[in-house]
């Protein structure tokens, strides 16, 4: 019998602890004396769940990476769309729509540079457009018209072949960002195959003949096909993503939930299968960070689900229900973190203002002592043994007014400068930072003010004037973001205690949004924009000090809603509750962890 040594001409290692644990060991066998086992460091393969399309369809196309993919086009249910949407890690927002509806085409380039080709509007065509991130222009006609075909490559070198012209193609097609040239032909004449790669290194894998499933795989390079070793399991309609030598094919007829992994020249099925088996869906990404969208499931798919492949365990950022707040209110504000929060003021609707404050311990909340005086639309900030509220409107008007939080009861504090409604806040009652707002309400304001428990002095002017922002962190080390200003924005920035430094924007402009953390961990939750349907976002970004991340979504989106977690030590907990409709529903946020740990092969 073979042993490891013989096959691999090394022993293996012999160690009392585990390596450190990183790319550098993949692949490596050791024995631990310590636990008296045998151990490797594999790569984990999963599929996840992402945020639905807004628009559920089938037969679109794809293109970009896991974090900032694009989806156009398609049928729903038999009608051609010519909606577009882009996602950017865990959510949808509406992109620019195409020019012409359109369905069984195929998909090109990047999020801020994509190309949708040929497929069928009121006939088969072979009409091209270009995104440019806002919206799609026309581009040079194909040379053969024709659906169900695929592609591959970039907004300026792209790839187009096979498909139905209607009688079945292999033709090969190469775009120079305004023309097509024809090139050599697929040795198999197919369509609804998927493909990926470049214009010179192209993939070609499934499809159908017209009727049954093809398990061909062929590679492009640049002139010619050449024939490759098939998929293991044949199907059409399939998903593909990746490189000629590293590329994913998943789903579709005939094939399910399957998944499989090409190295350039074998197909290796991987452990890990779709939750949703679908035909016609999109993808994007790559072989070890992949993206399927929409598709023909029963009925037609929203779902969005995400491959990765490293050597990461991988928990997925995520929103649970907590419990529900006494009095249902919105625009009121909130303070201290997930397990010690603190909700206070708003507003019932019609014109009723409340004075109620409510703390949170981490599963229920129960009443505390009232505010001094009702409003809404004021900031808020803090802990729960230390917040502070300014400003905003105390019928009939706006106003000035200061309390203060110690944890049992509200106290008067010194006035703003000037009445603000919908000022931003951050940090505790004795050192607090109140900035933006508006006084009237159509003048928003970047002033900043400073607080030391007693007199309030100016800080730097915010980079923009602005209202209903979000903040975290400290009087010498917060944050800003977000907010109108108007219009919606996504504006970052870094306060230093006298200045403000503008930083890398949020994925998804919006106001009434709220957030937590620090200013180097930081997130981003809820919150209203017209380009998200129906109008709000349920999207939570996360920022590491220099850009945002999207990584969740809450299951119901709060405008309106408040946070805690201002001052917690990072963006991996949040607490956010009330909302529209006088909600008392409470959301915690948990954020994902990257776990690398090693296989048990044996135990001895």
């Amino acid at each position: 019998m073979s042993d490891y040594e013989s096959i691999h001409g090394t022993r293996v290692k012999y160690l009392t602890s585990d390596p450190t644990l990183d790319s550098s060991v993949e692949g490596q066998v050791w024995y631990n004396s310590t636990s008296g086992t045998n151990k490797a460091l594999v790569q984990i393969k999963a599929w996840s769940s992402g945020g639905d399309i807004a628009t559920p369809r089938r037969y679109l196309a794809g293109c970009g990476l896991q974090t900032s993919a694009l989806a156009f086009g398609g049928l729903n249910p038999g009608s051609n769309l010519n909606s577009t949407e882009e996602y950017s890690g865990a959510s949808w927002a509406t992109g620019g729509n195409l020019t012409t509806a359109v369905g069984r085409h195929a998909g090109a380039g990047t999020q801020t540079a994509g190309l949708s080709f040929g497929g069928q509007s009121t006939g088969i065509t072979g009409q091209t457009e270009e995104y440019g991130g806002a919206s799609w222009t026309s581009g040079g006609t194909m040379n053969t018209a024709r659906s169900s075909l695929a592609g591959a490559g970039l907004q300026t070198a792209g790839l187009a072949f096979g498909g139905n012209e209607p009688a079945l193609s292999n033709k090969t097609e190469e775009y120079d960002g305004s023309s097509w040239t024809a090139s050599g032909t697929l040795n198999t004449a197919r369509k609804f195959l998927a493909g990926c790669g470049t214009q010179t290194a192209g993939l070609a894998f499934g499809g159908t003949p017209g009727s049954g499933n093809l398990a061909d795989t062929e590679e492009y390079n640049g002139s010619s096909w050449t024939a490759s070793n098939d998929l293991n399991t044949a199907g059409h309609g399939l998903a593909g993503a990746g490189s000629q030598d590293s590329a994913l094919a998943f789903a579709g007829s005939g094939r399910a939930t399957a998944t499989e992994e090409y190295d350039g020249t074998l197909w290796t099925t991987s452990p890990a299968t779709l939750a949703n088996g679908r035909q016609l869906l999109g993808g994007a990404g790559t072989r070890a960070a992949g993206l399927g969208f929409g598709g023909y499931g029963v009925p037609v798919s929203a779902k969005t689900e995400e491959y990765n492949s490293n050597i990461n365990a991988i928990t997925q950022a995520s929103w649970s229900s907590g419990g529900s707040l006494n009095t249902g209110r919105s625009h009121g504000n909130g303070a201290g973190s997930q397990t010690a929060g603190l909700y206070f003021g708003g507003s019932t609707g019609g014109g009723s203002h409340v004075n109620n404050s409510e703390e949170y311990n981490g599963s229920s909340w129960s009443e505390g002592n009232n505010l001094n005086t009702a409003r809404r639309y004021m900031s808020g900030s803090g802990t729960q043994t230390s917040a502070i509220t300014a400003g905003g409107i105390a019928p009939p008007a706006d106003t000035a007014a200061v309390e203060e939080y110690d944890g049992t009861s509200w106290s008067n504090g010194t006035s703003l400068p000037a009445a603000r409604r919908l000022p931003i806040g951050l940090g505790i009652s004795t050192a607090a930072v109140v900035f933006g707002g508006s006084q009237p309400y159509t003048s928003p304001k970047n002033t900043t003010f400073n607080y030391d428990g007693s007199s309030w002095t100016s800080g730097g002017s915010y980079p923009i004037s602005v209202v209903n922002g979000g903040a975290c962190g400290t009087q010498t080390a917060g944050l800003g973001f977000g907010g109108s200003a108007p219009p919606y924005t996504g504006v970052t920035a870094e306060y230093d205690g006298s200045s403000w430094t503008a930083s890398n924007s949020l994925i998804y402009a919006r106001d009434f949004l709220r957030g937590g953390g620090i200013q180097t961990s930081a997130y981003a939750v809820s919150g209203a924009n017209p380009a998200f349907s129906p109008g709000v976002t349920v999207a939570t970004e996360q920022y590491d000090g220099t850009s945002w991340a999207n990584v969740a979504n809450q299951a119901v989106s709060r405008p309106n809603g408040h946070a805690a977690g201002t001052n917690t030590a990072d963006n991996t907990t949040g607490l956010v509750f009330s909302g529209p409709s006088n909600s008392t529903a409470t959301e915690e946020f948990t954020g994902g962890t990257s776990v690398t740990t090693a296989s048990t092969l044996t135990t001895s």
